[in-house]
């Protein structure tokens, strides 16, 4: 059975590791973001506008305030 052995659990485990250590990064990065009065999903790191994301403008269309229908 040793000769299979391919350390496929220690890299899993240096893969959770890494990952849990990231997501611990960006989430200080949010929480001082806001510390500071920035919306993370509208700014960068740096405090400049995002650019518009494809999808959002026809996200809002078909909420119905763009449609030209009077009640």
């Amino acid at each position: 059975m040793a000769k299979f052995f391919r350390g496929d659990k220690r890299r899993r485990e240096m893969d959770r590791k890494r990952r849990s250590e990231e997501k611990q990064r960006r989430l200080q990065m949010r929480r001082d973001m806001r510390a500071r009065g920035l919306d993370p999903d509208m700014v960068d790191a740096d405090g400049n506008p995002l650019p518009p994301r494809e999808g959002d403008e026809e996200a809002e269309s078909e909420n119905g305030d763009d449609t030209g229908e009077t009640a």
